[in-house]
């Protein structure tokens, strides 16, 4: 092992995140031999219709590998402030941990705090970068070390990784990459980091955009949209917060489809063209088959299946 790699794993890190995608990333460190002596990740939350109390993924690692978990209400409480200077972290990681480190937490480590922020940045700043780029038809994205300070991903860049993004994908698939990514990264980044190897390089600000979180809202289709729009729609949003129309005003859920390009309209935005081999909706812009859906309380179907229960001429989007 080289006296870099060595020097690098000796180091005190603090571990900061909450979802599935900062699970690969702390596994990774683990493994690697890296220096954890805490992990921090927002409290247990009642989840689903019966409300049972889960752990959070990152926790449910921590808990894994006998690390020492702490789950405060806020991280910038000084109570919590308390614990985490008397741990004397050389490094805090974040990644998608959910709350804004105040400049108290942030001045405690001797190399401050990085993230691990899943886009380009400065592009797509914010809570949502991997929908985002799927929705605004990106063809590249990729994962960014940043040194965090007070702004929303305002940071100073210390390494970019990209990716092509497939032509298919969803936001779920998307999310397996990057946090697949994240992890790389971090492991490499950390031997260059603590050995002075990396030079800062300042965002762009005028290049920055902002993808803000995503509402159950974001995933309803506007027929006059083009078929393109809404089949990045249906992408990025699947699987949440999800993608839907109405028909004759019950919900419907889509979570695939294909562009069919038409060389005029056949039909007004929204119209059910035909039902042959799955649901043809005319769009703004040519038109667009419905492969799996969900009407309802029902479960989800392959349209070719379920295509005789529509009629050709109705519309759909009205609620």
């Amino acid at each position: 092992m080289s006296e870099t790699l060595t020097m690098s794993k000796a180091k005190r890190i603090i571990f900061v995140g909450t979802p599935d995608f900062a699970v690969p990333p702390l596994i990774a460190l683990i493994k690697q031999g890296f220096n954890i002596v805490a992990v921090i990740s927002q409290p247990n939350r009642p989840q689903g219709r019966k409300q049972i109390i889960v752990p959070t993924p990152v926790a449910k690692i921590a808990e894994k590998y006998n690390l020492l978990l702490l789950q405060p209400e806020s991280i910038n409480h000084p109570e919590t402030i308390r614990e985490i200077t008397s741990l004397r972290p050389d490094l805090i990681i974040t990644a998608a941990y959910g709350q804004i480190l105040r400049q108290s937490v942030l001045d405690i480590p001797y190399y401050g705090c990085v993230n691990i922020h899943a886009s380009l940045l400065p592009l797509y700043r914010g809570a949502a970068p991997i929908n985002a780029v799927i929705i605004d038809g990106q063809t590249e994205t990729g994962i960014t070390i940043i040194q965090m300070d007070q702004g929303c991903d305002t940071g100073n860049i210390l390494l970019q990784r990209k990716i092509p993004i497939k032509h298919d994908a969803t936001a779920g698939s998307l999310f397996t990459e990057l946090a697949e990514l994240g992890a790389e990264t971090i492991v490499e980044f950390l031997p260059q980091f603590f050995s002075g190897n990396i030079v800062p390089i300042v965002q762009n600000e005028q290049n920055a955009t902002y993808a803000a979180k995503m509402s159950r809202k974001t995933g309803k289709i506007n027929w006059q949209d083009s078929a393109t729009v809404i089949e990045r729609l249906i992408r990025g949003t699947q699987p949440w917060p999800g993608c839907y129309t109405f028909y004759r005003g019950q919900r419907m859920k889509i979570f695939a489809a294909e562009i069919i390009s038409q060389d005029s309209p056949l039909g007004k935005p929204g119209e059910l063209l035909s039902c042959d081999g799955g649901l043809i909706i005319q769009c703004g812009v040519d038109a667009i088959k419905l492969k799996e859906i969900q009407i309802a309380s029902g479960r989800q179907m392959n349209t070719e299946i379920c295509a005789h229960n529509y009629l050709p001429g109705t519309f759909l989007g009205k609620d």
